[in-house]
């Protein structure tokens, strides 16, 4: 397993938001990419990609309310966020 630190610090946040929302978007927008390649490729949608399209949009909603919420107070933010790595085989993990 690997361990690699993605966002660590104190952010305003105006930064706090455009870092947070850029990254979920990033994200929003693979999965909408993936789904329209399936359907393109398949003639159906990829159920898991809006899935996580679903996810991700209210986890993008409740993080506005959270950066509103620190502006309003006059808060900074700080961030920690690490990615974890593991190789799998392709019917799980090792």
């Amino acid at each position: 397993m690997e361990e690699l630190k993605l966002i660590e610090g104190q952010f305003s946040p105006t930064d706090a938001k455009e870092l947070l929302l850029n990254l979920i978007g990033s994200k929003i927008q693979f999965h909408t990419n993936k789904n329209f390649s399936t359907e393109i490729c398949t003639g159906a949608p990829d159920i898991k990609s809006l899935e996580k399209i679903f996810s991700l949009r209210s986890t993008r909603e409740r993080l506005i309310l959270i950066l509103r919420e620190a502006q309003n107070e006059d808060l900074s933010i700080e961030i920690k966020s690490t990615v974890q790595i593991y190789f799998t085989d392709k019917a799980g993990a090792y």
